[in-house]
């Protein structure tokens, strides 16, 4: 049972991320608020932080603008982010925080762990398709390796950036950020007058 699950899991992602390379991913974008969205994601993973122990912390501003965006598309994401951040601390003494941000430019969810941290050069390699930080020769890898290549794909087309901040044996920061509708309106006037001229 638990392979055919993960053997459905993998043709979901492969569809997925086919969908999004492709231009062919259906996108429903609304003004939304972030802080909702993030709520869930950690609702939705909270039993696989009880199964090791570990507590989550958040840290999130009372009032945030909203941000343009498809919503579960959005909660896709931090759910990857946090299932990766608890899936790699240790049981018991592992610890995951959740912080966001709020810039002149957008918004920042920054998604921090404990855990073994990741190398340089592997921090390229991990949103590599079917690609995984570390020795898969000795280590069983966990998951399929499409997980932060879809999501980077999700935040770029919402019109973001994705990124990876770690040292080995220091912990590992997964964070994006994304234009606030008040961003995106700022930089509207600029676009028509250019298109009118």
């Amino acid at each position: 049972i638990q392979e055919s699950e993960r053997l459905t899991r993998l043709i979901n992602q492969v569809l997925d991320l086919a969908k999004l390379e492709s231009g062919r991913a259906e996108w429903r974008v609304s003004a939304i608020d972030i802080r909702s969205v993030i709520e869930d994601s950690i609702n939705a993973t909270s039993q696989l932080f009880r199964a090791k122990n570990v507590p989550l912390e958040t840290r999130l501003p009372p009032s945030l603008p909203p941000i343009r965006a498809d919503r579960d598309r959005l909660v896709q994401v931090l759910i990857n982010l946090l299932s990766n951040a608890v899936k790699f601390v240790a049981a018991d003494t592992g610890r995951v925080e959740v912080e966001l941000f709020h810039d002149p430019d957008g918004l920042r969810v920054h998604v921090t762990d404990n855990g073994p941290g990741i190398s340089r050069e592997n921090q390229q390699v991990i949103f590599e398709k079917f690609r995984q930080a570390g020795d898969t020769m000795t280590e069983k890898p966990e998951g399929t390796g499409l997980g932060l290549p879809i999501s980077r794909q999700i935040i770029e087309h919402l019109g973001g950036r994705l990124w990876v901040q770690s040292e080995p044996g220091a912990g590992a920061t997964f964070g994006f950020a994304l234009p606030t509708s008040e961003a995106i309106a700022a930089h509207e006037p600029i676009v028509a007058a250019a298109g009118g001229a």
